[in-house]
């Protein structure tokens, strides 16, 4: 593990984080690790510990948290959040960790590739639209169903649900993150794990 110095810590690094107050109790973990025994990532995935981050972003450890290629990892199915005995929104937090990511300039490269999405969606003001191969598999199961082969939406509502992107700053925030530089990602909980061989 490579070494830390006091600049990598920040003790008010959990209020810069949960700046929302989603996850107000993260000071109660008991670090007891029912979230990373439960999670189907960390199963899979050795470097992925969500005890450790939660540990980290307590101890104001900034140098293994934003740029922590794990972050990304989570699938948010919320199994950490039913196995928590003192109820810590550990998806909630995830999601407030990203967005302090790619505030700092790191992790574009997981968000920059799903913009396709939506802006196909506020293209046809609907929230899901798949791409070419997709919507013709769409259109042909509802045409065989009897139904629409896609569902009608009216010009009004399309540029309203534009305006929303347009109101919130989402659009530009997107086309900010297509142009700023990324900055390298790293497996910071994969240095120093003990292994079982």
């Amino acid at each position: 593990m490579s070494r830390e110095y006091d600049r990598d810590w920040d003790p008010d690094l959990y209020k810069k984080i949960d700046k929302y107050n989603s996850v107000k109790n993260l000071e109660q973990c008991l670090q007891c690790g029912k979230c990373t025994g439960n999670c189907p990532v960390a199963a899979i995935t050795p470097s992925y510990n969500p005890r450790a981050i939660i540990n980290d972003i307590l101890a104001g450890s900034t140098a293994r948290i934003l740029d922590s290629d794990e972050i990304w990892r989570c699938m948010k199915c919320g199994t950490c959040y039913r196995g928590c005995p003192v109820d810590i929104s550990f998806t909630s937090l995830i999601l407030e960790l990203r967005f302090a990511a790619l505030e700092s300039g790191h992790g574009q490269k997981y968000v920059v590739p799903a913009n396709k999405f939506v802006f196909r969606s506020m293209e046809y003001g609907i929230n899901f639209v798949p791409g070419k191969r997709g919507m013709e598999r769409v259109m042909k199961l509802r045409s065989d169903m009897g139904v629409e082969p896609f569902p009608k939406v009216t010009p009004e509502a399309i540029e309203q649900f534009k305006a929303i992107f347009e109101q919130t700053q989402t659009l530009r925030y997107m086309e900010k993150l297509k142009t700023d530089t990324e900055k390298p990602l790293r497996l910071s909980y994969a240095e120093g794990r003990i292994v079982n061989e």
